[in-house]
């Protein structure tokens, strides 16, 4: 049973709970957020200008916020089928997606796995691999600065701080050759939806030949760079993030 507080819905998918939260009025938007985040952190600054447009799920992918992940399993294949069947369970046959990072990444897939589903979506510094060069990024869990121990600490409601290192190790496992952020670029031709891409020029995780060569292999995609930005543009210009995606969904 969920808390009083909790103002949203939970939906058991496979071997997960998931939670979500609808915004707004209109046709229906699929949120996704980034790694140890939560959909409510990650798009309540672009909340004011998509809910005039859009009702907005922001969806807690498993093992974030308030979502569950008895299996600890944190691949982007098992994200991107409790995506899908989130969406059967909703009855969205066919909508529209907005996504950062992670998301984006769980997102690719969904639009491979699932064409019919995707109308259009937007992605927020996504990748199809983890470069080497970027690997020096990813932080052992031992090493981690206080900021990040509290970041993870927060990062899923249900089970508490204590699961924070479970999180850091999931992220520094992402640098791995064998982690399935990782696909041939190829794969994504075979993407039908009509695609805004978003990165920021200074992303150090994924730089910015990722979202040129995403452009140029999505037969309908878009690009927008953002100078002099890092990591997740809409954390740093999320009206501006918003007013975009409104502007391609509503194309």
């Amino acid at each position: 049973m969920k808390p009083e507080h909790w103002q949203g819905e939970i939906i058991r998918v496979f071997d997960a709970e998931l939670y979500y939260e609808t915004h707004g009025v209109g046709e229906p938007l699929i949120c996704l957020h980034n790694f140890s985040s939560n959909a409510r952190k990650c798009f309540a600054q672009l909340l004011p200008i998509l809910t005039k447009r859009f009702t907005c799920y922001l969806v807690d992918l498993r093992g974030h916020g308030r979502s569950t992940n008895p299996s600890t399993n944190w691949t982007k294949d098992q994200f991107s089928k409790d995506i899908i069947e989130l969406c059967s369970r909703l009855h969205l046959d066919r909508t529209k997606f907005l996504a950062a990072s992670s998301g984006a990444m769980t997102m690719l897939r969904v639009a491979l796995k699932a064409p019919n589903l995707v109308e259009q979506m937007v992605l927020d510094s996504g990748t199809y691999q983890i470069p080497e060069a970027s690997q020096r990024y990813y932080r052992s869990p031992e090493v981690l600065s206080e900021k990040l121990i509290r970041y993870y600490a927060e990062a899923n409601e249900i089970y508490g701080a204590q699961y924070g290192p479970i999180l850091a190790k999931a992220f520094y496992d992402f640098r791995l050759p064998e982690c399935d952020i990782n696909i041939a670029v190829d794969l994504l031709a075979e993407i039908q939806a009509p695609t805004l891409i978003v990165h920021g020029d200074r992303d150090l995780f994924f730089p910015v030949d990722i979202p040129i060569e995403m452009k140029r292999v999505i037969p309908k995609a878009e690009l927008s760079i953002f100078p002099n930005t890092e990591h997740i543009v809409m954390e740093q210009y999320p009206e501006r993030v918003a007013e975009m995606t409104v502007e391609f969904l509503s194309t």
